[in-house]
């Protein structure tokens, strides 16, 4: 094997070197460790992200859907926020925020009622007139006390948002806002 006491040295390691190395390899696997966590958590907020999109876009979807075909506004209040119609089939439909569980529900006449969204935080309904005060596209003033014949339009804001637990917690928010025409609302 080994001819000499000084071949056996020059073959072996020195505490020194084992140091520097040992020193090298903490930094690369803790920067590994590092972006691995990142990854991690940015792989589970674009997750959170697409989930919470896709259930706005349905929700706004279905309410564009029948708020634009509704045929006047019966209801309005800002707290809690909510807002009734009269669809096109002459059904009374309730959209309604309820800030102690989280939700936004829509409610039927004829008894129906689904949830429309989860981990809601804020839902706002703001109503604007028929026909600009003046003559600046896109300026609605808010609808008067007689909302029920002047209400033409409606603005609604909502925010929803998912935290995942445990390790690593992962926060994804989206706010969704939408004017919506209400066409087939009779004149008078």
């Amino acid at each position: 094997m080994f001819t000499s006491l000084r071949q056996f040295r020059r073959r072996a390691f020195t505490l020194m070197e084992v140091m520097v190395a040992m020193g090298i390899l903490s930094v690369v696997m803790a920067s590994m460790a590092s972006f691995f966590l990142f990854s991690l958590r940015s792989g589970a907020g674009l997750g959170n992200y697409a989930l919470l999109d896709q259930a706005n876009r349905e929700a706004m979807d279905r309410m564009t859907r029948e708020i634009r075909q509704a045929r006047e506004i019966t209801g309005f209040s800002t707290n809690p926020p909510s807002i009734t119609i009269l669809n096109g089939d002459n059904t009374e439909v309730t959209y309604a925020f309820h800030p102690e569980t989280h939700t936004m529900t829509r409610n039927s006449s004829d008894g129906e009622r689904s949830l429309l969204l989860e981990n809601c935080s804020l839902l706002q309904f703001t109503m604007y007139q028929r026909n600009p005060s003046n003559a600046t596209f896109g300026v609605f003033p808010v609808a008067s006390n007689n909302w029920r014949r002047t209400g033409k339009m409606i603005q609604l804001t909502w925010k929803t948002s998912i935290t995942n637990s445990p390790y690593p917690t992962v926060n994804s928010e989206n706010v969704q806002t939408a004017r919506i025409v209400i066409r087939k609302q009779n004149d008078e």
